[in-house]
C-alpha cells in the first residue's frame, strides 16, 4: 500500500526527468533548424526589395519538413513571427513535444520556444570567414553494420532488380553525415570565397590528409573514397589537423581573398572506437589543448563508440556543448549537421 502511494509521485518525478530531457533536445533541434533557416533567407534577401512574405513562406516551408522528418515535435506554423525591422532579421518559432511518463499526470505535451536574430537587413550583410578540419576514424570497426536500416535496389541471379532493406555500416552513415555537414557551407559560400575545408582519416596510422582548400568538393570528395580496415590511433591525425590551421598560410589565404585577418577555426574529431596504440590517447590530448589555446573550436563524436573512447573525445571537444554522443546513423548526421549550421552561420553573423 505504501508503494502503491508513492508510486505516482516517484513516476511522474521521473517523467519529469525524461520529458525535460526530451524538450531540451527537441529545443537543441529546432534551434538549429531555425539557424539554417535564416542562413537560407539571407541568401534571399541579399538582393533589394525582396518581398517578405515569400521569404516568410520560405521559412515556413523549411521548418515544417524539419519537424516532419523528425518526429520529435509538432510545429505550429502560426507561431513563425520574422521581423525585417532596423538592421536585424529576427525569427522565432514555436512547438509542442509529446510526453511520455508525465501523460500519466495528464500532461501530454511540452512546449517549446526558440529564437534567432541575424545581423544584417535586406541591404546588409556581414560575413566571416572560416577554415574547417576534419578528423575521420576510417578503422575496421567503421565496416561494421549499425542499427540503421534503408530501403534500396538490388539485383537478383537473373541480374533484375528488386527492392530490399539494408543496414548502413558506419563507414557509410559517416559518409551521409559528412555530405550533410558540407552542403550547408555551398549554400551559404557560392563563390568559394569565405569557407576553406580540409582533413585527415587515421586507422592504427594516419592517413594521407587532404589539404584545405577553398569550398568543400576536394574534402567531399576525399571521404566518399574512404574505405574500413586497420586499427585506431587519433594522434597524429589531430596533429596534422592543429598544424593544418595554425600554418600562418592558412590565414594569409583568407586575408587575400576575403580580407579576413583572423578567420574562425574548426577541427572535427570522430571515432566509432578506442585508441589501442601506446602514446595516441596521450597526443591526442596534447594536440586538443594546443587547438584550443590557439581559440580553435573542437567538436568531437563519438559514433557508437566504447566508453575509452568517448572520455577522449569528451576531454577533446570545447565545451560540453561541442561533445555528441550518437548511437545510430540518424543521431550521426544530426549532429554533423548541427556541427555545419552552426559553422555556416557565421557568415552572416547571427547575434542570438
Amino acid at each position: 500500500m505504501a508503494f502503491a502511494i508513492i508510486s505516482v509521485p516517484l513516476l511522474g518525478g521521473m517523467g519529469v526527468a525524461f520529458d525535460y530531457t526530451m524538450a531540451l533536445n527537441t529545443h537543441r533541434e529546432m534551434q538549429s533548424s531555425l539557424d539554417a533557416a535564416l542562413v537560407a533567407a539571407i541568401k534571399q534577401i541579399e538582393a533589394k526589395n525582396k518581398d517578405e512574405k515569400s521569404i516568410r513562406a520560405h521559412m515556413e516551408n523549411w521548418l515544417a519538413a524539419e519537424a516532419q522528418s523528425g518526429s520529435k515535435y509538432k510545429l505550429d506554423t502560426n507561431s513563425i513571427v520574422i521581423d525585417f525591422g532596423g538592421q536585424d532579421i529576427t525569427a522565432t518559432a514555436q512547438a509542442t513535444v509529446p510526453t511520455s511518463f508525465l501523460k500519466i499526470l495528464g500532461v501530454d505535451t511540452v512546449p517549446v520556444s526558440v529564437q534567432a536574430s541575424v545581423l544584417g537587413g535586406a541591404d546588409i550583410v556581414t560575413k566571416t570567414a572560416f577554415s574547417m578540419y576534419l578528423v575521420l576514424d576510417r578503422s575496421g570497426s567503421m565496416d561494421y553494420p549499425t542499427t540503421t536500416a534503408y530501403t534500396t535496389t538490388c539485383m537478383n541471379a537473373s541480374n533484375k532488380p528488386y527492392i530490399c532493406t539494408k543496414v548502413y555500416k558506419k563507414i557509410e552513415a559517416l559518409k551521409l553525415a559528412t555530405s550533410d555537414l558540407l552542403t550547408q557551407f555551398v549554400d551559404v559560400d557560392p563563390d568559394l570565397k569565405y569557407v576553406r575545408t580540409g582533413g585527415v582519416s587515421y586507422n592504427n596510422a594516419m592517413q594521407t590528409p587532404s589539404d584545405l582548400n577553398w569550398g568543400t568538393s576536394a574534402i567531399l570528395q576525399y571521404v566518399n573514397a574512404l574505405t574500413a580496415t586497420g586499427t585506431t590511433n587519433s594522434g597524429e591525425a589531430m596533429e596534422e589537423a592543429y598544424e593544418s590551421l595554425k600554418d600562418s598560410d592558412e590565414d594569409k589565404a583568407h586575408k587575400d581573398k576575403n580580407g579576413t585577418k583572423k578567420p574562425d577555426k574548426y577541427i572535427v574529431l570522430m571515432t566509432d572506437g578506442e585508441n589501442n596504440v601506446n602514446g595516441a590517447d596521450a597526443k591526442t590530448k596534447k594536440y586538443c589543448d594546443k587547438a584550443k589555446t590557439q581559440k580553435m573550436t573542437v567538436y568531437s563524436i563519438a559514433f557508437m563508440a566504447p566508453a575509452a573512447g568517448e572520455a577522449l573525445l569528451k576531454y577533446c571537444a570545447t565545451s560540453s556543448a561541442h561533445y555528441f554522443s550518437a548511437d545510430n546513423t540518424k543521431e550521426l548526421v544530426a549532429a554533423f549537421k548541427l556541427i555545419g549550421a552552426t559553422a555556416a552561420k557565421t557568415l552572416v553573423r547571427l547575434t542570438n
